[in-house]
């Protein structure tokens, strides 16, 4: 209430018509001080504006009025938007909104954003060395983020745009001249007019997004705006190293300093992943897109423009400066854009140091929130996976004990199943892992998340013990530790885990004999043997895995004498009638060789 009747008090003075200031900084000054005095209290702006309709009014009048000073009509700006800031979109506006869409008050602005005076707010708020508390353009694009918030998309893509205010301010972004244009605050406002401009974002390229489903339509108009109106720069530049470094020494209590960079970063990345996770709401869904295209003309062509002005390596450089809750951000948009197809992505992150010991070490800490984490393991893994290439940054990394750590001691089944995807991965192209693995001690550990109560967990630890099978029978002696818990997956209600499990049994004996007694002594064979039937497998992958498997061990004589005395050979006679050729082609490969 005191913020209220001081900044009210404040106002009627400064508009009031029997004052004639001599100085035009000091009635910036009362502008000013009235904005900051509202902006800390939401309800005294509320407050002011329910009871003060006339002063609301007298600010607009003084907003438009051609002879004014542009720095005066900064602060009437500032002070219109933190009176706005306090008005949610469902309160009574008494018109305040609404005037300022009408073309005197788009004039105005348009008038301070285009030739703003950095000067005589420089003089009303002091030199402060060279750091401005307020820049020239700070008020403007704060009312204009307050109009988008309260008005909507009718205003952006009205208003806004028919009168050229979007694209001037689109421009201004990337022209900012010097530190009087915008402050920190100032930056955070545009930025945040930006995040609002595009999350409501209704109009698209409905030709290059049609035939597509509705979250790529709406990824794709968001992009569109981003492309078309050069935005995507201007948000790369304003994370560049020179930037974050004058950021960076600016005073904190003007919203500089490691504050101000992180609250930079973190808005930057949140606009940059608006378009990302419209088109692909969820972890799986962005997953299905890379495994094809950045589906989308204009998806396409910010995926183009990220990349060619270096996105990723900027995020990575100013990884170090960050606190958690920001780093947590930026690596959200680095995993989206690294498992993006191609690879040009994955590229630039390990060239810009992405895999640099000390980064992963502190991204991987056991400290950190579990989303951060399993987002670097997702990093990781789109890395593993992609190309053996990346095999030596990643053993460079030395991040051995970190995953050992994760399985040990992670409570979040999310970061379990992310190691062991992690691990499937780097022994997807080779055998490159399996002695620093075993050595580690990740081997034994992925062996018991076979078993982890978390179904996740179980899938992708069977995918990282079948793989670890996969490229010679190194690892053999200790995989031998895992054929109890791999015949109990093969009863798990998920295909997929049925299908990972079945693959891991016969990795088992495909570089050597020398686990075959063991198959044949724990009932894998009989377990495969059930596992092949179709009837137990609704979709049909599993059991034509198991099939396949059959025919991997059969090779050898332990497991051969356990299938010919199983009568699976009258099954098998059936299975080769199966109308499915994939199935017609596995029990043909395992009758022949039971036969042979």
């Amino acid at each position: 209430e005191e913020c209220a009747r001081v900044a009210k008090k404040a106002l009627e003075v400064a508009t009031s018509s029997g004052i004639g200031w001599s100085e035009k900084e000091n009635e910036t000054r009362v502008y000013l001080g009235a904005a900051s005095l509202l902006q800390q209290s939401p309800k005294a702006a509320a407050q002011v504006m329910t009871d003060g309709k006339a002063l609301v009014a007298a600010l607009q009048t003084r907003l438009v009025k051609k002879e004014e000073d542009r720095a005066v009509k900064s602060g009437v700006a500032s002070t219109l938007a933190a009176l706005l800031s306090g008005v949610i979109e469902s309160f009574e506006t008494h018109g305040a909104a609404d005037a300022l869409c009408k073309p005197p008050a788009l004039a105005a602005m348009d008038l301070v954003l285009a030739q703003g005076s950095g000067y005589t707010l420089g003089r009303a708020e002091g030199s402060s060395f060279g750091f401005a508390r307020t820049g020239c353009l700070d008020g403007v694009m704060s009312l204009l983020h307050q109009l988008v918030r309260v008005q909507g998309n009718d205003f952006r893509a009205g208003a806004m745009e028919s009168s050229g205010l979007w694209a001037l301010c689109c421009r201004r972004l990337q022209t900012l001249s010097s530190a009087s244009d915008l402050s920190p605050a100032g930056l955070h406002s545009a930025l945040q007019l930006v995040i609002q401009a595009v999350l409501c974002e209704g109009v698209g390229d409905e030709e290059g997004a049609g035939g597509l489903r509705e979250g790529l339509r709406e990824g794709n108009r968001r992009a569109a705006l981003m492309v078309n109106s050069e935005l995507v720069s201007a948000l790369v530049n304003v994370i560049h190293e020179d930037a974050i470094n004058r950021l960076e020494k600016w005073p904190e209590e003007f919203g500089g300093g490691g504050e101000g960079v992180n609250r930079t970063v973190t808005l930057v990345a949140r606009v940059l992943l608006i378009p990302i996770e419209a088109a692909a709401p969820s972890e799986a869904g962005m997953a299905s897109s890379a495994a094809g295209e950045m589906q989308g003309r204009d998806l396409t062509k910010l995926e183009g423009a990220l990349q060619q002005l270096g996105a990723v390596p900027k995020l990575v450089h100013v990884l170090p400066l960050l606190n958690r809750s920001t780093v947590e951000r930026a690596v959200v948009l680095l995993s989206r854009l690294v498992m993006l197809p191609g690879g040009e992505f994955a590229a630039q992150y390990v060239e810009s140091g992405g895999l640099a010991k000390k980064l992963l070490h502190s991204l991987l800490d056991t400290t950190n929130r579990p989303g951060l984490i399993a987002d670097t393991l997702i990093i990781m893994s789109m890395l593993a996976r992609g190309s053996k290439d990346y095999y030596g940054a990643i053993h460079k990394a030395d991040a051995y004990q970190h995953l050992l750590q994760l399985l040990q001691s992670s409570d979040d089944p999310m970061v379990r199943a992310r190691v062991c995807n992690l691990v499937g991965n780097m022994c997807r192209h080779s055998d490159f892992f399996y002695a620093p693995l075993q050595k580690n001690g990740i081997i034994a550990e992925v062996i018991r998340c076979a078993s982890d109560k978390d179904p996740n967990t179980r899938k992708f630890a069977c995918f990282a013990l079948g793989n670890a099978a996969f490229h010679s029978p190194d690892l053999y002696d200790t995989l031998q530790d895992a054929i109890g818990a791999l015949i109990a997956c093969l009863s798990e209600p998920v295909d997929k885990t049925r299908s990972n499990a079945a693959g891991a049994l016969g990795n088992l004996v495909r570089n050597s004999e020398q686990l075959a007694p063991a198959l044949a002594k724990t009932k894998a064979v009989d377990a495969l043997i059930k596992a092949s039937d179709p009837k137990f497998d609704a979709a049909g992958s599993s059991s034509r895995v198991a099939l396949y498997s059959l025919g991997t061990v059969v090779a050898y004589a332990p497991c051969k004498e356990v299938l010919k005395k199983s009568g699976f050979e009258a099954r098998l006679k059936e299975l080769v009638k199966s109308k499915d050729k994939t199935t017609t082609k596995y029990a043909t490969r395992v009758l022949d060789r039971m036969r042979g």
